[in-house]
């Protein structure tokens, strides 16, 4: 029963940085010989002395100002380069000790292990790194209210305290988009704000109280949101400026449930069916001819999210016969199984 109503939280969140001195030299002084005393007659004259010639001085040396003394070099510390943090995916799931609550867990891909980061309530989901891979936000359903938490677990943050969903963050992590129908939206039909990231200055950008516009995702240029909307029932992509004009329908498939912005800008990938869920690339243009089905088979393909290289797309699938992560290769080769549990895994994003 608890996995069914865990299913049934999938389906309603879907629409919710010195010098030395030089020494004296004395000057040798010349000894004078007394004159010798003759008896005679008259004094005999006495010669003056031959005075010696002067003795020559030598050149003081006036020693170089410079020591002897060697000065050791000056030792600059090395700068320290960031490590690379390894891919990393963080995703729902029910694998901790209560298979009736699901919490958040982060995949390392050069390792494949998963590891929890405890949010410290029962049910947390809908996760969403930050640019700089040192947060994600995420919903509480119920109250349905967002809060960031560190990867590491230690610094958990209140975002809001009313009805929102879908958290995503602007490409220089200063905003965050969502969805909520806390004003004078009826309920479960939600439009779509912007706020700061601390909290601050919430605006909303797009308000059409009859229709749900949910899941918006912000681009990697920070001029455009995507969205799916549906204004006659049937749910499409549509993108709009970040103040919400400019609203360009991108897809006519019908029943689209989630979308994401390649790394580029330039493509999106987004799940559109019923039962059977399929993934489709198109240009962010919308141009017919730009459409590529990814996957075309029986099961629900959801929730897909790029890889930061652009090359894959992770998502959840119950092909296995359970829900579990999976990537795929943009071109729609490479299918790869990533969680093989008994566990619900689901609602994937890939780091950044």
């Amino acid at each position: 029963m608890k996995k069914h109503i865990l299913i049934a939280l999938v389906l309603v969140s879907l629409i919710l940085t010195a010098c030395d001195k030089a020494p004296e030299v004395e000057q040798p002084v010349a000894e004078i010989p007394a004159a010798e005393a003759t008896v005679a007659q008259a004094p005999a004259a006495v010669e003056e002395p031959t005075k010696p010639p002067p003795t020559a001085v030598p050149p003081t040396e006036i020693p170089p100002t410079a020591t002897n003394t060697a000065i050791p070099p000056t030792e600059i510390p090395p700068t320290e380069t960031p490590l690379p943090q390894p891919e990393r995916i963080v995703f729902s799931s029910n694998r901790g000790d209560n298979p009736g609550e699901l919490d958040l867990y982060i995949l390392d891909l050069d390792t494949m292990e998963i590891t929890p980061l405890d949010t410290g309530f029962d049910t947390a989901f809908l996760a969403q790194w930050s640019p700089d891979g040192e947060q994600v936000i995420f919903a509480i359903p119920g109250v349905w209210n967002l809060y960031t938490i560190t990867t590491d677990g230690a610094e958990l943050t209140q975002l809001t305290d009313f009805r929102s969903n879908n958290g995503h963050w602007s490409p220089d992590g200063s905003r965050i988009v969502f969805q909520s129908d806390h004003q004078n939206e009826p309920e479960d039909t939600p439009d779509i704000y912007i706020i700061d990231s601390n909290g601050e200055n919430m605006v909303e950008i797009l308000d059409t109280p009859d229709v749900p516009d949910f899941g918006p995702r912000w681009s990697p240029t920070g001029e455009q949101i995507l969205y799916v909307s549906g204004p006659a029932g049937v749910f499409d992509i549509y993108t709009m400026n970040t103040g919400g004009s400019e609203i360009t329908q991108i897809t006519d498939v019908g029943n689209a449930t989630s979308a994401a912005w390649s790394p580029d800008g330039n493509s999106i990938v987004f799940a559109a069916g019923a039962q059977v869920v399929d993934l489709y690339i198109i240009d962010k243009d919308g141009t017919t001819e730009s459409l590529v089905r990814l996957t075309e088979d029986e099961f629900a393909n959801n929730a897909p999210a790029w890889s930061p290289d652009g090359e894959k797309i992770v998502f959840y699938s119950n092909r296995s016969g359970n829900l579990d992560l999976w990537t795929i290769n943009a071109d729609g080769t490479g299918l790869t199984q990533l969680t093989d549990d008994a566990f619900i895994n689901f609602f994937p994003d890939w780091s950044p």
